[in-house]
Parts: structure tokens; C-alpha cells; sequence
């Protein structure tokens, strides 16, 4: 059995042998992760030739010596990760150093000073682990403390303790002086290397200590914690106890959950897809002053749509779509969102009962919080926005409600995806980029809230595809710039969302200045955008959903009159034209297009019938020529 050692940060530590003749302890590969320490006042680096000494006296003849089988130095010198085959000594007791350009010449007046800031490279050397039938144990100066993983995904351990009882500052003596903890502290950090026990150093004592302990994944997302109690031990060598991965935690991304698709296999999957618009996400504050909360379709009926039935999900598969976005508003549907924020239950009925209706139809489908962001300033919700100042607030409200949705669909298959938010901004309302550039933390910040939310109720949610946005969900250069994709407990499963609607002088809702499509300007407008995404989401390697794109139809379209008035007219046909040329362009990147303006309106919404078919067949002939003949 191979035995891995690996040493911390301070990249001293010392074991003896016990018994009063020490016998020859052999190790076979052993394994050693060493960081930069300050040896005698002097910076240490590595090269790719160095060894690592153990030596039992302060001699400059080691009596225990590794050299290097195989090792990877570090670009900056500073970690050196080595596999030592095997080695011997006869020493009683064994001090562990390294050697920057080949060697350390240790006099009996030198002595190595580690400034120690509470964070381990790794764990420490175990305690009480048989070695050949022998028993290593650490020297009687420091003690250890355990925790044990049962999970590889967890990289980083965190423990804070009830008194400083972690050395900080120690100063290793080769002179015969041993160590002298100088400074402790009540808060360490270890990086773990697979799954434990592992071990860290304690000051000992022989009172009982209460722990703290939080287990991240490398992004420092704490996926569970505990308080554990030990009593520390009057003489060093002995282990107390400070955790173990509880059987909750393990529970949350338990491996025999099956494993969906990757997002990126989703995007394909999800080929070509329309907006269930102008339904679920109704937001204008007069409908919440006379609305009905128990009755969800009022929602649905006041931008002129039915209610939504199964003839609608069936209309859009049967015609070559694969995916619908539902754009649902929550906080109508809640007495408080800080305070009182249950959803009521025949509003989440509801979404589940149209949700179904997709299902049935073999339809991806995406659910999200919609105008809950965005357009809330002015329309009364004016409460989730990326605003650093009230970020606390407006996460742990966001939390709660995602815990809702989540554990309401956690039984759901792949073909079910959630979206966090839908183009969030500042409390002002500012559009592409915050006023305030910190306001930008906020909205990575709360992508980060929502993935870990979701992961965290456990089920099938462990594995679902989940769509995080782009402030304001901009194809603009600033805000894709500053976008942080989360850390995520399953790689792989994030999509990235952002909407365009070029050329905004066809396709702006108050911005149209001609209804006819196919300028130079329009072209070159559209190909500036696909050009965009290219380079800061493509290129970056991010799955991508194009969640909102198009030109509305004649009863929303706006053409200003010279005189100022208002003309509404799109042609149809015109609005065909443009689906075609923009939808086989964002397929080109390997993108998902959801089509925002549902070429089904008014009742044809409840009948699946369509309002605008020469719009539905110009986006499904643009799916058939990019996959072409099958």
C-alpha cells in the first residue's frame, strides 16, 4: 500500500520513530507536495534537479535522503510535487527540509524561521499510521488534529476553533532546541488532496476545544459544515477528532444520482426554440392591484394571449421546435419577497402544470425569474438588482425563492433547465453596465447564489443544466468582460445567456427607423454582434443560449413618422426575412436561439394554431438548412 505524505506550507515538519531502537522504516513512492518556505532568512525556490533531505541530526552528510524519481517543478519555482522511490534510515529522529539548488548545509546554530499565516499547502503528516509494522508518530512537541472526506470535489478545509490552538509562527531549532510556537491562531485552511483522514497541526493542552468546520470545493463554496468538539491532548502525537463530511453533505451530489448531459450536448440537443412571451411574466403594478392570486390565468390573458394548454407545446414540436423559454415574474405572486416570500401555491401549480405540457411534447424547457430584474425599477417589483450596497438583503431573498422553484421541480429530467435571473441591472435601472462598476460583483455574485442554491436541494437538480446571464444579458464587450462563469460542484452543466436584438433599427421596439429588412447597416449590424460572441463567449468555450432575438410583430412594431407619430408596421414578410438570416447565423456559433416574439398570439396561443406561420417556417427553414439533409 502506497503511503502519500504530503507537507505544508511551511514545509517543515518532523516525525520520530518510536521504540528505544529505532528499527529501519522503509517507504516505497512516496509521495511529497512542498511549498515555499524562508529557510534561515532566505527565499527558496526550486529546480528541476533538487532534492528533498531528511536528516537526524544537523549534520551535512543527511543520514535519510530522497532524490527525486519523477517530479513537476512550478512555472514560478515555488511547488515542487515528487514521487521518491524508496529510502531508509536508522534515524531516532527525522527532520524533514528541503533544498533549493540541490542542497541545505544546516549548522547546529542555524535555525529555520517559518512565518505561518493559517493556510496549509497540504495536509500535514498522519499520525498513528503503520509504516512496516512500525508506528510513526509526530515528536512530542506538536499535536494533530483529524478530519475525514469521503468526496474527492471537496479541495479546501476550513477550521476555525473556539481558542488559538493552530501554531502560526514556529521556528525549528537544529541546534537541539525543537520547535518554538511563537504565535497561534484560531483559523486555518487546508488544502486536501482526494479523500481523507487528514491531519493538521495543534498547539496541545488539555482542554476541550470547539470546532468549526466548513468543506469547499476549490472556488472556496462551502458545500457543508459542522461544529465538532475535541479535547486536545496534554502530551503531543495523540489525534482528536474535528470532523468528518456528514452524511447530509454527502447526500447532496451523491454519485449513484444519474449524470445529465453536458450543457454543452444540451445546446445541441435544444437545436431551435421560441419564448412562451407575453404569459408568465406580466409584470405592470396595476395588474398586482387588481389581480386575482388565486386565479393564474388573469396573469396570462392581459397581453392579449390565452391561457396556455397542451395544444400550445404540441403546435411547437410538431413544427421542428425542440425548446421553449417560459419568462415567469415571481414577486406578485408572494405576500413579501424579504419577509413573507412563500410562492402561493396555485401560481408554482400552475408554472408546473404548463411545464408538464412541454414535457409531454418532448420539449426542453426553460424556466426563470424573469421581469423580477429587469423593468422592475419602474414597474413596482424593485427589488432584485445587482447593487453591491443591498446585495445581503436581495441574496438571501433570491436564495429562498430559487429553494422554492428547485425543490418544486428537483424530480425532473434534463430536458428541464433553470435560468437565475433575466437581464438584471443596477438600481437605476442603467442598461449594458452598471453606474457603479462594483455593481458588477453583485451580478456575478448572485449567478453564484442561484448555482449553489439549486445544487444544494439535492435529486436531479445535482446534475441539471443550469443558464447563468450577462448583466443585462449584453452582447457587448464590457459586461461579457467582466461575466464570471460560477464555480460548480459538476463541471460541465452551466449554460451562458445573453439576448441581441440587431439590428435595433428593425427590430427596436421604439428605435425602428425602416420596415424593410436587409440594408448594409442591418447586415453589418448583425454580423457585429455574431462577431461579439464569438469572441467572449465562444472562443472562451462557454455553452451559450441566445435567449431572447427578433423583430415584433405588427401589433407591438413602432415606426416613427417624420411628424412624430406613430406607424405600427413590420410586413410579415419582412420579419421572416430577418428571422432566416439572423437565426442561421447564431446556429453557425454552435448558439441556441430562442425566438422571443412566439409567432402564436392572441387565442391562437390556447389553440396552437399560428399568427404568423411565415415567421414560424422562416425559423424552422433556417434549423433544416443548417443541419441539413438527415
Amino acid at each position: 500500500m502506497k503511503k502519500y505524505f504530503l507537507i505544508p506550507a511551511l514545509a517543515v515538519l518532523f516525525v520520530a520513530c518510536q521504540g528505544e531502537k529505532s528499527p529501519a522504516v522503509t517507504y516505497d513512492n512516496l509521495k511529497v507536495q512542498v511549498k515555499m518556505a524562508t529557510i534561515g532568512g532566505r527565499a527558496a525556490t526550486w529546480a528541476a534537479d533538487d532534492i528533498v533531505y531528511f536528516s537526524d541530526d544537523a549534520s551535512t552528510k543527511p543520514g535519510f535522503q530522497f532524490k527525486a524519481a519523477s517530479g513537476d517543478i512550478s512555472a514560478d519555482g515555488k511547488t515542487l510535487n515528487a514521487t521518491y522511490n524508496s529510502a531508509s534510515t536508522k534515524a531516532k529522529t527525522i527532520y524533514a527540509f528541503h533544498a533549493p539548488q540541490g542542497r541545505i548545509r544546516m549548522k547546529k546554530t542555524e535555525t529555520v524561521n517559518v512565518t505561518y499565516d493559517g493556510t496549509l499547502g497540504g495536509a500535514a503528516i498522519p499520525a498513528g499510521v503503520a509504516a512496516k509494522g512500525k508506528v510513526i508518530t509526530l515528536s512530542p512537541t506538536v499535536g494533530v488534529g483529524e478530519f475525514t472526506l469521503q468526496r474527492g470535489y471537496i479541495e479546501k478545509v476550513r477550521i476555525s476553533s473556539s481558542k488559538a490552538v493552530f501554531p502560526k509562527t514556529l521556528t525549528y531549532d537544529f541546534g537541539g532546541a525543537g520547535v518554538n510556537i511563537t504565535k497561534t491562531t484560531d483559523l486555518i485552511e487546508v488544502t486536501t488532496a482526494g479523500n481523507g483522514p487528514f491531519y493538521v497541526p495543534l498547539v496541545p493542552g488539555s482542554e476541550t476545544v470547539t470546532f468549526d468546520v466548513d468543506f469547499m470545493n476549490g472556488e472556496g463554496q462551502t458545500i457543508a459544515s459542522g461544529s465538532f468538539s475535541g479535547t486536545l491532548a496534554a502530551a503531543a502525537g495523540t489525534i482528536t477528532a474535528l470532523g468528518k463530511l456528514d452524511a447530509d453533505a454527502i447526500d447532496i451530489l451523491d454519485p449513484s444520482v444519474e449524470e445529465f448531459e453536458s450543457a454543452t450536448q444540451a445546446i445541441k440537443n435544444m437545436g431551435i426554440g421560441v419564448n412562451l412571451s407575453g404569459s408568465f411574466e406580466v409584470l405592470w403594478k396595476e395588474y398586482a392591484a387588481q389581480a386575482d392570486r388565486n386565479n393564474p390565468t388573469f396573469y396570462e390573458r392581459q397581453n392579449g394571449c390565452g391561457p396556455t394548454t397542451q395544444a400550445t407545446m404540441d403546435a411547437f414540436a410538431t413544427a421542428g421546435f425542440k425548446c421553449v423559454r417560459i419568462p415567469i415574474t415571481w414577486w406578485m405572486h408572494m405576500d413579501n419577497v424579504y419577509t413573507a416570500n412563500t410562492i402561493d401555491k396555485v401560481w408554482i401549480d400552475r408554472i408546473q402544470e404548463v411545464v408538464d405540457y412541454s414535457q409531454k411534447a418532448n420539449l426542453y424547457c426553460i424556466i426563470n425569474m424573469h421581469h423580477d430584474a429587469h423593468a422592475s425599477v419602474d414597474q413596482g417589483g424593485d427589488w432584485l438588482f445587482a447593487d453591491m450596497k443591498n446585495y445581503d438583503k436581495t441574496s438571501k431573498a433570491f436564495k429562498e425563492i430559487w429553494k422554492q422553484i428547485a425543490e418544486r421541480f428537483k424530480d425532473y429530467d434534463q430536458r428541464l433547465i433553470f435560468e437565475g435571473y433575466n437581464e438584471i441591472t443596477d438600481a437605476s435601472g442603467t442598461w449594458t453596465f452598471p453606474r457603479d462598476a462594483n455593481d458588477i460583483t453583485a451580478a456575478n455574485k448572485l449567478n453564484q447564489d442561484f448555482v449553489n442554491t439549486v445544487r444544494k436541494t439535492g435529486g436531479k437538480n445535482s446534475t441539471r443544466n443550469l443558464i447563468v446571464s450577462s448583466y443585462s444579458c449584453s452582447v457587448s464587450d464590457k459586461p461579457l468582460n467582466a461575466f464570471e462563469m460560477p464555480s460548480d460542484l459538476r463541471p460541465g452543466h452551466l449554460m451562458l445567456q445573453v439576448h441581441n436584438y440587431a439590428p435595433t433599427s428593425f427590430c427596436g421596439f421604439s428605435s425602428a427607423d425602416h420596415e424593410t429588412f436587409g440594408t448594409e447597416q442591418d447586415y453589418t449590424d448583425i454580423q457585429n454582434a455574431m462577431s461579439t460572441m464569438k469572441r467572449l463567449i465562444v472562443d472562451k468555450g462557454y455553452p451559450c443560449v441566445l435567449g431572447e432575438y427578433g423583430a415584433p410583430g405588427e401589433h407591438m412594431a413602432k415606426v416613427q413618422q417624420p411628424n412624430g407619430s406613430w406607424r405600427i408596421k413590420i410586413p410579415e414578410e419582412e420579419r421572416a426575412k430577418h428571422a432566416y438570416y439572423y437565426t442561421l447565423e447564431v446556429l453557425k456559433l454552435g448558439i441556441c436561439p430562442l425566438f422571443w416574439y412566439t409567432p402564436q398570439e392572441g387565442n391562437h396561443r390556447s389553440t396552437g394554431t399560428w399568427t404568423y406561420p411565415k415567421v414560424k417556417d422562416a425559423l424552422i427553414q433556417a434549423w433544416n438548412d443548417f443541419i441539413g439533409p438527415q
